[in-house]
């Protein structure tokens, strides 16, 4: 009962997470209308800016969870949070340091070079190396993004359909999500699950699962479109 009393409203709870996206939408705004002269624009800009918008909403989340806390208690919450999230923030890092790697060393070049000479449809190219991206360094995004940038301009010129090389880039990024995934994490934490085999069997089986299924679509798109 306690610790409903001491819970922030539904607006405060929902508060440092609409904050950032606001601040990052007016930022995104103000530079495609090419709104970036003047105080106020410069000001949008700068709130708008991921690290900065971010570093707002926790301070609002410091603030609104502190109100009706008393100092200790919301510092107790706070590096029980900062114990929850330690794993997460480490494993995202290294995953996106990993995909700078394969991006910067050119692996990826080579990869798309390798397989481009394969006899399989163009389509499926940004599949596989996002596939392959995926299970090397973990991160779904950087997988995506990594094969997409790659295999656009092949699939352009063999005349694929973008989109589904797009669509192709996204469900390749599924493979797998393990150990150096972040949203693994983040999974089965919120899950509540501590046993590694059972972290598999739940979140690793299925993301393979939406992966196969996603192929199949794919293939099923491609014949039509």
């Amino acid at each position: 009962m306690k610790d409903i009393e001491t819970t922030p409203n539904a607006f405060l709870s929902f508060l440092p997470l609409i904050a950032p996206i606001i601040l990052i939408l007016a930022n995104t705004i103000s530079k495609a209308a090419g709104k970036t002269e003047g105080p106020l624009f410069q000001t949008l800009i700068f709130l708008g800016t991921p690290i900065i918008a971010v570093g707002i909403g926790l301070l609002i989340a410091i603030y609104t969870l502190a109100l009706k806390m008393t100092r200790k208690d919301a510092l107790d919450k706070m590096e029980t949070g900062i114990r929850s999230a330690g794993i997460i923030i480490l494993v995202t890092g290294g995953g996106g340091a990993l995909g700078r790697v394969l991006q910067t060393s050119g692996i990826g070049n080579f990869i798309a070079a390798q397989m481009s000479q394969l006899p399989i449809p163009v389509i499926v190219l940004p599949f596989l190396i996002a596939t392959l991206i995926r299970f090397a360094q973990g991160s779904g995004t950087v997988a995506m993004v990594t094969s997409a940038g790659i295999t656009a301009p092949i699939v352009a010129a063999a005349g694929g359909n973008m989109m589904l090389g797009a669509f192709a880039a996204c469900i390749g990024s599924l493979f797998f999500s393990y150990f150096n995934d972040s949203f693994f994490w983040v999974t089965n934490r919120l899950m509540g699950i501590s046993d590694t085999k059972e972290q598999v069997r739940c979140w690793s089986f299925t993301t393979t699962l939406a992966w196969a299924t996603g192929f199949i679509v794919l293939m099923i798109l491609n014949i039509f479109m």
